[in-house]
């Protein structure tokens, strides 16, 4: 015979949603399904459980008698409540809703958030995700434990046998008349296309969907790992690298960057995959698409993902003193800088080097730079259009925005790209050298050495003996 309590004290072990003393809220509708799930966790005398209920306040009077009844049945079992008057301004109800009571679940700080979706409910998630076309991971459906939290214990078990075991054991529960509103795709699908055959079919390829999310899971987390690299504007891809591997693992791993990206996939479609793929495999220079919650551009070799309004909108000017003797950090983490003298035997061979740490080391005249100005006026600023110099080696002059072609540095780096200038006049630039009339030379009396790094900057490497 089935039992409701032991069927869901198997599924808790199973799933190890719950140990013994934990902290648990559970969201409570005054519906079936909630009212059910919380006779049966309370009956197991094994948790503290608090009651959790949020009022949206969208039928009226009815949305409050659902808040007396939930207060009612809490004092009734003896349990704490917690109660969140959330409503609900226009725009996607359901969305909207669903955020509001999310954020309430988590702002308890409870461990465990128990939630009364069923088997039929999970039928429902699966049927709407596939005609909305969100690809395999998506058809996995609801888990029965989310990362943050959240378990579902009766998700195998369909609406009617929660109902049935409910009236046998004498419990009530209140009908949310909303639910018999057509107009939502959800009651509708509910209402007019669902049998117990489907619901049978449809939870039970959820289930092996599941395990299969499962098995890649870490698979593709340590290939995410691999590949992708924070900054302080988003998340980096080498796009030969992610293009080169299997569809399938191209899909997971996009899906799980844009999980970091945007917290969540809600919105996000196959749809959206396969346009980042489609981005990932264009033969044009730069290209890019929004998506929602996310913003992806590639730019030459590099894909990056971050959050709408991040790319092209932040701050890019500034201009500060070039400081002989001391660190400095550049603007909006553009990398540090070390200017100082250093005696002419510690001269640098070559125009600059770059390593792979992003280092660069250049050495100038500082004759020559005290002629063309007090040193006092050396700046670091951000590149400007229509900025150029003679670099080392070149006797005209070269637009620095012809540089940055010509070396595919990627659009989103080129806003801050540092400038060393003295008065009007460029003397260094990020990554393209020194310019040929400050370079030093071997009859250099006088030499300043600049050290520039995109990371941590060790002053003492590559620093020769500096002249105090």
């Amino acid at each position: 015979m089935f039992s409701l309590t032991d069927q869901t004290a198997a599924a808790i072990a199973r799933y190890r949603m719950l140990s013994p003393g934990d902290r648990v809220g559970v969201a409570v509708s005054g519906g079936a399904d909630s009212v059910a799930l919380l006779h049966v966790l309370h009956g197991l005398a094994r948790y503290e459980i608090t009651v959790l209920h949020v009022n949206h306040q969208l039928r009226g009077a009815e949305s409050e008698g659902d808040e007396a009844f939930v207060r009612e049945l809490a004092a009734k079992l003896g349990l704490p409540i917690k109660v969140k008057q959330a409503p609900i301004g226009s725009g996607n109800m359901e969305q909207l809703a669903r955020n509001a009571r999310r954020a309430f679940f988590f702002e308890t700080g409870l461990q465990r958030i128990a939630l009364g979706h069923n088997q039929s409910d999970q039928a429902e998630t699966v049927l709407y995700r596939f005609l909305r076309g969100s690809g395999l991971a998506g058809l996995a459906g609801m888990p029965p434990v989310t990362e943050d939290g959240l378990i579902r214990p009766f998700i195998h078990f369909t609406r009617e046998e929660i109902r049935e075991w409910a009236r046998a054991q004498g419990i009530s529960w209140r009908e949310d008349s909303s639910n018999e509103n057509t107009e939502l795709v959800r009651n509708r699908m509910r209402l007019e296309v669902f049998n117990p055959q489907l619901v049978q079919v449809l939870s039970a390829n959820a289930v092996v969907a599941q395990d299969e999310e499962d098995w890649w899971a870490e698979r593709i987390t340590g290939l995410y790992e691999s590949l992708a690299r924070p900054t302080a504007l988003g998340l980096q891809f080498p796009a030969s690298a992610l293009s080169s591997l299997h569809a399938a693992e191209q899909r997971r791993v996009i899906r799980y960057a844009l999980k970091q990206v945007k917290g969540d996939l809600r919105s996000i479609d196959l749809s959206h995959v396969e346009a980042v793929r489609k981005v990932l495999q264009s033969e044009a220079g730069h290209d890019r698409i929004l998506l929602p919650g996310a913003d992806v551009l590639r730019s030459f070799g590099t894909v990056l993902m971050a959050e709408p309004g991040r790319i092209g909108n932040e701050p890019r000017h500034y201009q500060m003193a070039a400081e002989i003797g001391l660190e400095q950090a550049l603007p909006y983490d553009n990398g540090r800088l070390y200017v100082n003298w250093i005696n002419p035997g510690d001269r640098f061979c070559g125009n600059f080097g770059v390593e792979d740490s992003g280092r660069e080391v250049v050495d100038l005249d500082g004759d020559v730079l005290s002629g063309a100005g007090s040193l006092s006026r050396l700046r670091v600023r951000n590149w400007e259009p229509g900025d150029e110099y003679p670099r080392t080696g070149h006797e005209r002059p070269e637009k620095i925005k012809s540089l940055f072609q010509q070396y595919r540095i990627v659009l989103w780096d080129r806003r801050r790209w540092p400038v060393m200038v003295l008065d009007d006049e460029i003397v260094w630039s990020r990554r393209f050298g020194a310019s040929a009339k400050f370079q030093a030379n071997g009859q250099s009396r006088r030499i300043l050495r600049l050290i520039y790094s995109a990371d941590v900057l060790d002053v003492n490497r590559n620093a020769g003996n500096y002249v105090t």
